[in-house]
């Protein structure tokens, strides 16, 4: 079925109560937050809608919240923010006897917990928790290398963002996913946490009907709102659930002369109701 082209998410906003909204390259690009995606916070408040921002960010929502508040994000305007990293935290912390290698930059640590044992090298742990490339070290050769090396230990990685790439303004940079994804090329086993897996949006409805004691939810009444067919879009349908696919991101190279090539976008993933 080909999918619906809307000019306005106000097109179809009376048809939904929820709405899981995907954060960066919907909500903001890295730099700033987008004009237009505040008034469509705004105006979905103003209907009554409960939103909950749902990121592929490997960090607690916490820490993320204090760099959109450098962005001067205004949180009235949603009503939970959840992140890959806050799933992958509660992974972290069943069980407190395993020994855990970082593969991902420093500022990234906070995805542990206290009490989690550390590995300076992936020989002696027990999983390998990435978490995305470091800045200064962001040649995806040089990681397939470094896992070349290590695939003979047969650790499984724990990949607290499934996203390959993101938009960091006009640039486009490797994620936690790329990493994953090579690491998988290799015959490595790898645990997902975040979108397009589906316990990231089990985790946000049981937000939801905690938050406003809702006994049960309508997924008919569950839109999702992303930028990246193979996290957001796949992820909407593993849940079952509709979506809409923010074209301006990522995949605005698919447009020509005002025209979306949806097919050929949509060639090499299962995805449908975009």
């Amino acid at each position: 079925m080909k999918p619906l082209n809307l000019k306005s998410i106000e097109e179809v906003i009376n048809d939904y109560d929820f709405f899981f909204i995907d954060l960066w390259g919907v909500v903001h690009n890295g730099k700033r937050i987008f004009t237009s995606a505040t008034q469509v916070l705004k105006n979905l408040k103003e209907n009554k809608k409960i939103i909950i921002l749902i990121s592929n960010a490997p960090r607690p929502s916490q820490t993320v919240k204090n760099f959109l508040n450098k962005m001067n994000f205004d949180f009235k305007l949603i009503d939970k923010l959840i992140t890959s990293g806050d799933v992958t935290r509660n992974y972290l912390s069943q069980d407190l006897n395993k020994k855990f290698f970082h593969l991902g930059p420093g500022k990234d640590r906070d995805i542990f917990n206290k009490e989690n044992i550390y590995s300076k090298n992936i020989s002696d742990c027990d999983e390998i928790v990435c978490t995305g490339l470091n800045s200064t070290f962001d040649d995806i050769k040089a990681y397939e290398n470094i896992l070349m090396k290590n695939i003979k230990y047969k650790k499984t990685m724990i990949c607290a963002n499934p996203d390959e790439v993101v938009s960091r303004g006009t640039k486009l940079e490797y994620c936690a996913g790329k990493i994953a994804q090579v690491y998988n090329s290799l015959g490595g086993k790898v645990i997902y946490f975040g979108k397009p897996f589906v316990s990231i949006y089990n985790y946000a409805v049981e937000t939801i009907q905690a938050q406003f004691k809702i006994k049960s939810i309508d997924k008919q009444k569950i839109l999702a709102i992303g930028d990246n067919l193979k996290t957001d879009i796949k992820g909407a349908n593993n849940f079952g659930v509709d979506s809409v696919l923010i074209l301006n991101g990522i995949y605005k190279d698919f447009e020509y002369n005002n025209n979306f090539n949806y097919e050929k976008l949509c060639n090499s993933n299962k995805v449908n109701n975009v």
